[in-house]
């Protein structure tokens, strides 16, 4: 559920703001029914502001709700010494101005002069003056409740790195600080020899149960007496088990795992647990996808967690492996596992793992185990990519689609992997010099909206690759969010840090 607030503001004399009370209240309500069409939000509005002290009580009353955000209704010329006292006392969540069409009304003078006191404050803000009849009206409310919603409830969320560095990824390393500093979000370590010791606890009805279900399920299970073996598959379900366990003590609300190579060397691969944390299910039923990044990539897993929080859905970790001219297409796999809710795009399990394989995982991983093992339903995607240097944080931003190819017929594809395969706008002699990962993330559908807003909100750079393959940058969303009008979601203020 988004929690929002609507505020609406006028004049400050008693007399004016009587004259104008009726048509500010039609607006709020007509508002109010829009963020409403939105879905699984709850809105809560108050008093209309026409004091200073009416702008204190709201903003009080508002602040004590723990709202995603707040929406400050201007269809007329509010005297914005309401707006910035309020904005003040409200605190950190996202503000929007909204100031609806009427022509009767300066509300377009009310929305600037307010903006541009909450600017010189440097109370960040977006703008957004628009007509309430037009018909994407409530696309661009509801993208700016979903970025926002992600912005607010980031803060204060835990990320649990499991190992270390793994093998030498610099770009995957987490900067606790930083992350603390700008997000908000704490960096809390455990060691991978946990698993190994909850994994020995697991009981033996889990275990049952969950080998029942993946029999029943997954389209094949290939043991080769090596690599993997029954006694391999059962310690892969009992380090998800564990895995689970203590994302549940700890309190994680993402997570990366190391995995190479201690566990994928000395034990086994986490490829089950990989698949599953991801996925919206798992042999106890339905349940909330949590990002979990291999290879303890800590800002490949923020990026999920972003992914996330603005679709609702299962989001994934992808290598970039290679380019094949010939089908046009980047081939995506990871080195073991992925959701397996992107086999077929279902909310039925049945229908994603009747296309999964279970199958050895490759030599060169000692430890053996199984690799979840399948090609991504075709259709739309949106991949994203956070990295970071001295000038801060910036997040790559596409939308790409995924297409349906046999591995074993395309150049570059790697054995008993899962694989997406997919078409970019980018050619590779751009996306080499581009992407400063050798990981990209994505989920279903178009976010890029989402994505760009949310960017602005949490003070990371948004770098847009447009669908003529250049580097449009934010703006080439705009038309997506303002339908030409001028105005449309337009930070200005200092960026929250």
């Amino acid at each position: 559920m988004i929690r929002l607030g609507l505020l609406s503001f006028s004049d400050g004399r008693d007399r004016v703001h009587a004259s104008l009370q009726p048509d500010i209240t039609h607006h709020q309500h007509r508002i109010r029914a829009l963020l409403a069409a939105i879905g699984d939000v709850a809105v809560t509005t108050g008093d209309i502001v026409h004091s200073h002290d009416s702008a204190r009580a709201e903003a009080r009353r508002l602040a004590a709700l723990q709202l995603d955000a707040v929406v400050f209704n201007i269809p007329v010329f509010a005297f914005p010494n309401y707006i910035v006292l309020a904005a003040r006392l409200i605190g950190r969540v996202p503000l929007l101005l909204l100031g609806p069409h009427d022509p009767r009304y300066p509300g377009l003078t009310g929305l600037l002069a307010a903006g541009g006191a909450l600017h010189q404050v440097d109370i960040p803000h977006e703008r957004l003056w628009l007509d309430l009849d037009a018909p994407d009206v409530v696309g661009q409310l509801g993208t700016f409740a979903r970025a926002a919603r992600a912005a607010t409830r980031l803060r204060g969320q835990v990320y649990g790195l499991i190992g270390g560095r793994s093998i030498g990824m610099a770009t995957g390393a987490a900067p606790a600080e930083l992350w603390q500093r700008q997000f908000g979000v704490d960096v809390d370590h455990v060691d991978q020899s946990e698993i190994v010791r909850l994994a020995e606890l697991v009981g033996e009805d889990e275990v049952r149960r969950a080998k029942a279900w993946l029999q029943a399920h997954v389209r094949e299970i290939v043991f080769d007496g090596v690599q993997f073996t029954p006694e391999k598959w059962e310690f892969q379900i009992r380090c998800y088990a564990a895995l689970k366990q203590l994302v549940a003590r700890s309190g994680f609300d993402f997570a990366g795992i190391k995995c190479h190579y201690e566990m994928s060397e000395f034990h086994v691969v986490q490829c089950i647990s990989a698949a599953f944390m991801n996925d919206p299910y798992d042999w106890d039923g339905p349940k909330a996808p949590m990002p979990l990044a291999c290879e303890a990539d800590s800002d490949g897993a923020l990026t999920m967690q972003l992914l996330q929080m603005v679709s609702a859905q299962p989001t994934c970790l992808l290598d970039l492996r290679y380019f094949d001219p010939v089908r046009d297409v980047y081939i995506m796999p990871n080195c073991g596992s992925a959701p397996t809710w992107f086999a077929a795009r279902s909310n039925d399990p049945a229908v994603n793992l009747a296309r999964v394989r279970l199958v050895p995982s490759i030599g060169k991983y000692a430890g053996g185990g199984a690799h979840v093992e399948f090609v991504f339903q075709e259709g739309e995607l949106t991949l994203a990519r956070l990295t970071r240097s001295r000038e801060g944080y910036r997040m790559v931003i596409m939308g790409g689609e995924a297409v349906a190819l046999d591995p074993a017929g395309v150049v570059g594809s790697a054995p008993n992997w899962p694989h997406a395969f997919v078409r970019l706008a980018l050619p590779p002699s751009n996306l080499v010099t581009l992407l400063q990962a050798n990981h990209l993330h994505a989920v279903a559908g178009d976010w890029q909206a989402e994505l760009v807003l949310l960017c602005r909100l949490l003070g990371v750079d948004p770098i847009v690759v447009g669908a003529d393959g250049r580097l449009a940058g934010e703006h080439a969303l705009r038309p997506k969010l303002s339908a030409g009008i001028p105005l449309s979601l337009v930070q200005v203020g200092a960026r929250p840090i």
